[in-house]
């Protein structure tokens, strides 16, 4: 029993370093690659727990190349927007300034009944309310009403972290000619701006890297 108790804690205490390392989020939050590696980390963890004659090894080595694997992966992902769309999906415009998109809802796994379900979940009692619904990329459902975004609409990112958001494109209904027309007039390039948004009524809010910045 106090092999089983030990061997339990060791492997407790490489998954808590693992989560911690990889800089896991809450569940609800996880994009797939993430659930994936966490459900294969808990199978492989209960491996030598449930049977001492596995040698504690069989666990961490997996548990180390499956994080090796997430960091390594993350990093390619998060500079390569084409992979990223592959691995994490992209955000789904269910509702625009008003009005429902059907076919964008007729592509989710979500009918309209669930759909006013998750809204008034969210506070939302008539889907009329609603300015802005969109489904995230970790499948989360994000909820604006006409009171919250107020007079000057929903702030869409354009530009973050000197890459153009095609998503935030769409949303903000202009193009990525009208949006390097407007950087060239203030004699820059995407790749010194940090972040750049525009709202529904047009205005911009642009935060350049530091090195451009000083």
């Amino acid at each position: 029993m106090f092999v089983v108790f030990v061997r339990t804690l060791l492997v407790y205490f490489i998954l808590m370093f693992s989560m911690r390392i990889g800089g896991k989020r809450q569940i609800g939050q996880m994009q797939i690659t993430e659930l994936v590696s966490v459900l294969v980390l808990s199978e492989v963890a209960a491996l030598p727990i449930g049977d001492t004659d596995i040698p504690i090894t069989f666990s961490i080595i997996p548990v180390l190349t499956i994080l090796l694997v997430e960091i390594i992966t993350a990093f390619v992902v998060s500079k390569n927007k084409k992979l990223r769309e592959v691995f994490d999906g992209k955000p789904q415009i269910i509702i625009s300034k008003g009005k429902l998109s059907e076919k964008a809802l007729a592509s989710l796994p979500l009918g309209i009944e669930e759909f006013i379900s998750e809204a008034r979940i969210k506070g939302i009692s008539d889907i009329s309310e609603i300015e802005y619904a969109i489904i995230e990329e970790n499948g989360e459902l994000s909820v604006f009403s006409k009171t919250d975004v107020g007079k000057k609409g929903l702030a869409h990112v354009v530009i973050s972290d000197g890459k153009i958001n095609e998503f935030g494109l769409e949303i903000a209904g202009i193009t990525e000619d009208e949006v390097m027309r407007k950087l060239t007039s203030k004699n820059l390039t995407p790749e010194e701006i940090l972040l750049y948004t525009v709202d529904d009524n047009g205005t911009e809010n642009l935060v350049l890297r530091q090195q451009k910045a000083e």
